[in-house]
């Protein structure tokens, strides 16, 4: 069941391919913003994924995270995500990315649980 108080970690190495450098969102090799913005779908994702019925996912619809600090090629990123609020189909997420030196990206993060054959038939509408 889906409840506030769950928590889910998911850790990243940041490599070459995770830099603001590789992303276009920047000059230099760190963890590029949208990279850290990823983690946090891909760890908020895979929290409620075992709590869905089959046909179900979620997707997200709601960003609100301060990227804080840099880390460089090598280092490693723990991304925690808690739940903090269930509304019907609308889950969010506490949201807190830290490397050894501690925050390097906190907010809020909110994912939607739709059916995924009735969201796809409404997206590919549109290409009609």
């Amino acid at each position: 069941m889906i409840v506030p108080g769950l928590v889910f970690e998911k850790k990243l190495t940041v490599g070459e391919k995770d830099t603001a450098l590789s992303w276009g969102s920047g000059t230099l090799p760190v963890l590029a913003t949208p990279r850290m913005i990823l983690l946090v779908e891909e760890a908020a994702s895979a929290a409620v994924a075992p709590y869905l019925p089959e046909g179900d996912t979620t997707v997200g619809t709601l960003v609100d995270i301060r990227h804080v600090s840099a880390s460089p090629v090598g280092s490693e990123v723990l991304c925690r995500v808690t739940i903090t609020e269930v509304d019907r189909a609308r889950i969010r997420f506490a949201v807190s990315v830290t490397d050894a030196f501690g925050d390097v990206g906190t907010g809020f993060h909110e994912r939607f649980i739709v059916h995924s054959d009735k969201f796809m038939a409404r997206a590919d509408a549109k290409l009609r």
